[in-house]
């Protein structure tokens, strides 16, 4: 007669070539104990049964973590065969369940991801959800929506109309190119102030119980105040989510760090996207701003003047000890014209001051060579910086 082995049901389920074919081959065989197979069937067929709706992709990642949740598991066994399998099984639950959500996106950050490349031009623009494309030629405009989200106002000067529904919400993209700047009313009164080089994801009118945008880029939120519907800004690195407050985001593509500054009111900040390993929430506060490092996938906080991050939205810039690379970054998508440094010691020059944006670049680049000397040319349109 065989003798029957000390395999554990979380033994089982951690085999890589676990199936319940299996299962039943080790039943048939009689050499590992039934309560233990009939533990591990437990757990398999509530995975088997209850993840129609993932794929199968979906469905092996958590399989894989259940795996390893048993492993860890079977390193302190100490309770009754019951009591174990009761834990693995709500492990199984809890990591469907809270896998399933995480993965879950919004349908308004699937919208903006799936959007296909939007070429680039000189105008803002405002494309509705059938297509349709809304040129404005003016450097700086403003653009409000009526509270039902069907007439837009560009400027006090276009009209554009929309039909919108009660149950399902209506996506609308604004596109601000390098060199303007744009400033939203949404439908709930809420103002955001893009930008250049920005983009803003919103629906023409909130349905449900959030409002939620997608941004990539620079702007500045005014967020009307609703306790029971809250406002949640989200970005490729972090959402954000307010009640009602005022705060800038900075989430350039080409940068490498995302960042947050509050003014006044209070945010929290979600990191971590759909990793289950790394998903922080930070309560950020007035006079605080929170740093994103793609790179590292690192959050730090500092006490910041928030007035030198929220300026530009007034027409122009303050900067303390910046350095000189990083304020010509910052020029050039204001103005839409390249900088280029052709000198790294130059690059890490610094400069303090305010500069006035209604001025020329020329103007403007004259204002930091009071103190930091430098020379300039234009050379095929770009502005070529060179130490003197």
């Amino acid at each position: 007669m065989l003798k029957k082995t000390k395999l554990r049901a979380e033994d089982l389920l951690a085999e890589e070539n676990f199936s319940e074919e299996l299962l039943l081959q080790n039943a048939k065989e009689g050499i590992i104990d039934e309560n233990e197979i009939l533990i591990a069937r437990k757990i398999y067929s509530f995975l088997h049964n209850s993840s129609d709706s993932l794929t199968d992709t979906e469905k092996e990642q958590t399989k894989n973590q259940i795996r390893t949740s048993v492993r860890r598991l079977s390193m302190k066994r100490y309770h009754l065969i019951w009591s174990v399998a009761a834990t693995i099984l709500l492990a199984a639950i809890v990591t469907y369940v809270g896998y399933f959500w995480i993965n879950s996106k919004p349908e308004i950050v699937n919208f903006a991801q799936t959007q296909p490349q939007i070429k680039a031009e000189n105008n803002t623009r405002i494309i509705l959800q059938n297509g349709e494309e809304v040129q404005i030629d003016k450097t700086q405009s403003q653009i409000r929506y009526d509270a039902k989200g069907e007439n837009i106002l560009i400027d006090s000067e276009q009209k554009v109309v929309q039909k919108t529904g009660d149950t399902k919400e209506v996506f609308n993209t604004v596109i601000v190119p390098y060199g303007k700047r744009t400033q939203i009313t949404l439908a709930e009164g809420t103002k955001v102030w893009l930008n250049s080089g920005s983009k803003l994801v919103y629906p023409a009118v909130f349905v449900g119980n959030k409002r939620e945008v997608y941004i990539e880029g620079e702007a500045v939120f005014d967020v009307v105040y609703q306790k029971e519907k809250p406002f949640v800004v989200s970005t490729k690195d972090f959402d954000i989510k307010v009640l009602g407050t005022v705060f800038n985001i900075c989430a350039y593509a080409d940068d490498q760090y995302s960042s947050a500054v509050l003014e006044q009111g209070k945010i929290e900040l979600i990191c971590g996207g759909s990793s289950i390993l790394f998903r922080e929430k930070l309560e950020i506060l007035p006079g605080t701003m929170a740093v994103f490092d793609r790179k590292q996938k690192t959050i730090e906080q500092k006490p910041v003047n928030t007035q030198k991050y929220l300026s530009w939205r007034a027409g122009y810039l303050i900067f303390n000890s910046e350095k000189l690379e990083n304020i010509l970054r910052k020029l050039g998508r204001y103005y839409n014209i390249e900088m280029v440094v052709n000198d790294n010691n130059l690059k890490n020059e610094t400069f303090s001051g305010y500069l006035e944006m209604k001025n020329t670049p020329e103007e403007v680049l004259m204002v930091i060579n009071e103190t930091t000397l430098f020379s300039f040319t234009t050379e095929q349109g770009k502005m070529i910086i060179n130490p003197k």
